[in-house]
């Protein structure tokens, strides 16, 4: 469920994600599952903060909708929302959403967040969402959103914890998965748990968090989640982890029987949202 393991490269001073889930339609409807799925909890996460009538809000690494409709709502006709991606497709899809949904106060724009253009333009609250967990420089892109916000303003943050995404009952080929995978992922797969003192480490005060948790059980769009995320890196997976032939191919066998067993529970990875004010 979440958004993908990437990582940073450089680009000027700006980090710039490199989404390894990929921009096809499938990734798209994924996305957009998600953000259904994510609602209430984000409404929950807006709740807790408190914006100025007129606020500019951005949303970093929105893809094809992330929250732009949430804070468009939020921060009113008045206010202004700006949604930055640097993948060409989540762009014009974020478009094509902005357009559908007649969000007039919503401007999407193909661009990273470097921390020098960020203090041209201070928001009111500055967001991401299963973006950290790509990246293995997480402080230089919550130092640039930082950055980004004026005297007063917030950053709001949603990642995943893998801590507790497990199967119940337990399967050895879930375990053995899943270590494998940890291990090509790209990004800090338990940086949810990270979220307050890294918002802290950033110079951001009155920092609070909140999680919320997932189950699901056989023919749930992400009891099968893992599975998923073995096939799409099985090249990687073959050509950097210490698999023997065809141990693959008989875990995810043995993986997908199991999941699909009535009594099988997934206890989805740990939702946290952090967020915390800029002095």
């Amino acid at each position: 469920m979440s958004n993908a393991p990437a990582p940073v490269r450089e680009a000027g001073a700006s980090t710039v994600v490199d989404y390894r889930l990929g921009s096809s339609c499938a990734e798209q409807e994924r996305l957009l599952a998600q953000c259904e799925l994510l609602r209430p909890a984000a409404v929950a996460l807006l709740d807790t903060i408190p914006l100025p009538p007129g606020a500019n809000a951005l949303d970093l690494g929105c893809g094809p909708l992330g929250v732009l409709d949430l804070l468009s709502e939020r921060v009113g006709p008045a206010g202004s929302v700006t949604g930055l991606d640097t993948d060409d497709r989540m762009i014009g899809w974020a478009r094509e959403s902005v357009a559908g949904l007649a969000l007039g106060n919503v401007e999407v724009r193909h661009e990273a967040l470097s921390p020098d253009t960020a203090a041209g333009e201070p928001y009111d609250l500055a967001h991401c969402r299963l973006l950290l967990i790509n990246t293995t420089h997480p402080r230089r892109i919550l130092g640039a959103m930082a950055a980004a916000v004026r005297p007063g303003g917030w950053v709001a943050v949603q990642e995943f914890d893998w801590a507790t995404w497990q199967c119940d009952p337990p399967h050895p080929a879930w375990s053995r998965l899943k270590t494998l995978l940890t291990g090509i992922f790209g990004g800090d797969v338990h940086i949810g748990a990270r979220l307050p003192g890294l918002l802290a480490e950033a110079g951001l005060t009155d920092v609070r968090a909140a999680a919320h948790a997932y189950y699901w059980r056989p023919g749930d769009r992400y009891q099968t989640l893992l599975l998923s995320f073995a096939g799409l890196f099985r090249e990687r997976l073959l050509e950097q982890t210490p698999l023997a032939p065809g141990e693959l191919d008989a875990l995810t066998g043995a993986l997908g029987d199991h999941l699909a067993r009535p009594g099988t529970t997934v206890r989805e990875s740990l939702l946290v949202q952090a967020w915390g004010r800029k002095p």
